[in-house]
Order: C-alpha cells, then structure tokens, then sequence
C-alpha cells in the first residue's frame, strides 16, 4: 500500500469518526444548556477517565453561555442510547430526566456534516446572535483547554484553526456581522449601541425564550442588578439563577422592580400589563430605556406621552428586520461560499500534515545508507583519498541526501494533491 494511499484512507477514517454533539438553547432552552456546563479546571478530570469508555481519540468541550458541544473522534456507532450513556458518564450528579430531555433534543453530527458544523459555529453562522465575534475567542480557548489536558491531535487542531481562520475571513470580508434579522438580536445591539455600562440596572418581564435569550447574551455585561419578575415565580427564578439575577412573581413588581434602568419586556398576555397609572404607583422617575417584544405590547402607548421613555418596540425591529433580509440573504450564500473553501483547505492541510508523519523516517533512513556506504560498503575506497578528495565527497553526500529527502516529500505533496482533484472526499 502506499504511502499516499495510506494517507487518503487515514483522513477519510479520521473524518468519518469525527462526531459533534450539540445542545444549543434554540433546541433545549437556556436552563437545560446551563446543566451541562463545566468548569475550565473541572474538565480534565471531569472527562479524562471517561474518554476510553467510548474509544475516544481526540475530544473538545465547548461551552458559552447558549450552547455546551463536545467535539470528538470515535469509531463507535452514536444514537440516542449512546449520547445517555456519555452524559450520565460525564454528569453523574444530573437527574435521568435531564440527561434523557437532553439527549433527546440534542443535535448529532458526524463526518463532513460535523467539519462543516465546526466551521459554523465559530463563524457564528450557527449562533443565537450570527456575527457575533466572541465565539471565536471562546473556540480558540475551548481548543487550548482540550490540547493543554492531552484530549487533541492533529484532527482537531488542524480543524480549529482552519474554523478560526474561516471566521476571521468572513468578518473582515462580509457584511454578515452588520445585517442581523433576529429581533432578538436587533433588540440586543439597540441596548448595546446605547451604551449601557455594570452600573446600569436591568428588570427582565417573562420567563419565555425569548426573554431568556436576550438575558443569556446581556449576561456577560455584568449589570450590577438584574431581576426577573414572571407570573409563574419559579420560572423567574429559574432563569434568574442562570443570569445571576433574582426571580420575582409579576404581583411583586411594584414593591420589588426599585430603581432601574432597562425594562425588557415579553409576556403572552392579551392586554398591556404596564400603563401610565401603573407606572405613576411604581413612582417611576428619570429616563428609561422599554425593550417591548410583545405581541400585542406589553406597554400601554400612555405611558410614552408622560414618562421621559426610550422605547425600542418589537414593531420598529421587524420593520428594520426586513430591510436587513435582503442584504443578509447575499451574506450567507457568500458566507457559505467560503466555508467550503476553507474546508478543502482544511482537508489538504490533514492529509499533508499526516503525509509528514508517514514519511519522517526517510531522512535517518538516508543518513543511516550514507554511513553504511563510507564505513563499510566503501570504507576501502574512501579511506584511500586525500583529505580535499574526502571534503569534496562529503559535500556531494550531504547535498545528495538533502535531495533524496525533499524530493520524495514534494513528490508525495503532489500525489496527495492531485488525488484531492480527482476524488474528493468532502462532497
């Protein structure tokens, strides 16, 4: 078997034992995610002893505050059945119904399918807010945890800096991180642009996905309050626990809201829940910023006319929504575009790297026939020149086996390439 040969098949076992399992708030809700998050200092030994059980070679944990992947390489078959067996391995403290919901729910990838799922998500093309350029920090550092624990090899680290590459490209050269559509995601850069500081405090009004996806993402800012107030108190509660907040039921707004900054709103109620009369018993003062993502609106229009309010509703985004479509819709087809060029390069830069492993012997190999040729097989000959004629073959060995060695690399470089052209592997 060749050495290229050998080579091809190693990518194509390697990429197909390449698996990602992902839970994703879209798909499980912000609460769930949180319970499969690790701690930095935690994963080694959180992982370490439970990788063989499932003949994991290489593995990577993400974990941000929407989503928790881990990234692996094994030949094992993974269904429903296999993903409970991983997680009540890796999470013995979590409860049945946790970890069944969980991997219920949770996306698998394999093969092409996950290369490419990688990419994605540190191009954000994958995340709740897409363009979001942090998630390429938290890959990279993901990486650098799993490779200082011993989890990577080549597979994976190779795949990281392509995908870091990838997302590095797409944000300088699209327009993908300017044009969002979400309105959840219109509403988050409204607060953001309006430069709110951890001084600033925020009040959250419902416990849905919706709320809890602008709570996740304005997490990392820190505000030095943040409340959450629902009819049902204990989902306030539960989401407030994950933001760091405290959970009220809507009755306690008036006695428990105080002072705040930030209203972001989203309740399934018929009616407005908040007028000017409510807010005049509140004794609500100075400006205010009012996120209202309702439908119909939490906010009576009153409350516009006599309080000093900056108001973002859920009308103004969808409008501004639409009139991002169409350009965002030319951003991800290029988007798109590039990732599957870098995911070649990607292949290509797998198969040359283990091509290097397959073939690193060869320069002792040619060392070890040179000083068989000048001590043994010649050693009569050579030991019968003058010193200039010695110098002299000395310099044409060492110039010939520099040659011997670099040639075959180049040679095998270009088979390995033209075998690219004429079959590749990632459709």
């Amino acid at each position: 078997m060749t050495k290229h040969f050998r080579v091809w098949k190693t990518f194509v076992l390697a990429l197909n034992h390449f698996k990602v399992i992902a839970l994703t708030h879209r798909h499980l809700g912000l609460d769930l995610v949180g319970k499969f998050h690790v701690e930095p200092d935690e994963q080694k030994s959180r992982f370490e002893h439970n990788l063989s059980q499932f003949e994991i070679k290489e593995f990577m944990f993400l974990s941000t505050c929407n989503r928790v992947e881990f990234f692996f390489r094994s030949p094992l078959q993974f269904d429903q059945d296999r993903i409970i067996d991983m997680f009540t391995m890796f999470y013995p403290k979590l409860s049945a119904e946790d970890i069944d919901k969980a991997a219920e729910l949770s996306r698998l990838h394999h093969g092409p399918d996950a290369i490419r799922h990688i990419f994605h998500v540190a191009s954000s093309l994958d995340s709740l807010i897409i363009g979001e350029r942090e998630i390429i920090t938290q890959v990279r550092l993901a990486y650098e945890r799993a490779h200082k624990n011993g989890f990577t090899g080549d597979f994976i680290r190779i795949g990281v800096q392509k995908a870091i590459e990838t997302a590095k490209q797409i944000y300088t050269e699209t327009e993908i991180a300017t044009k969002p559509i979400s309105v959840v995601n219109l509403a988050y850069r409204q607060l953001i642009v309006r430069d709110l500081t951890k001084d600033h405090s925020i009040v959250y009004v419902g416990a849905g996905q919706t709320i809890e996806a602008i709570a996740g993402n304005l997490k990392k800012h820190d505000f030095k309050s943040v409340k959450v107030f629902n009819r049902t108190k204990e989902k306030a509660e539960a989401l407030a626990s994950i933001i760091d907040g405290e959970g009220f039921g809507l009755n306690e707004f008036a006695e428990k809201a105080g002072h705040f900054d930030v209203l972001v709103t989203c309740t399934g109620s018929e009616n407005a829940i908040f007028n000017a009369e409510t807010f005049k018993k509140i004794g609500i003062t100075g400006k205010k910023i009012i996120v209202d993502l309702a439908i119909p609106n939490d906010i009576d229009r009153s409350i516009l006319s006599e309080f000093d309010i900056d108001y973002i509703s859920i009308e103004q985004l969808k409008e501004e929504a639409k009139r991002n479509l169409k350009e965002r819709e030319k951003e991800v087809f290029r988007c798109e575009q590039l990732v599957e060029m870098r995911i070649e390069e990607f292949e290509t830069a797998f198969k040359n790297r283990k091509l290097e492993l397959a073939m690193q012997e060869i320069p002792q190999m040619m060392k070890d026939i040179k000083l068989r040729a000048l001590d043994k097989t010649f050693a009569k000959d050579v030991n019968a020149l003058d010193p200039k004629s010695k110098e002299t073959l000395d310099k044409i060995l060492n110039y010939l086996e520099k040659k011997y060695i670099s040639i075959p690399m180049k040679m095998a470089k270009q088979v390995v390439l033209e075998q690219d052209l004429k079959d590749p592997i990632i459709e």
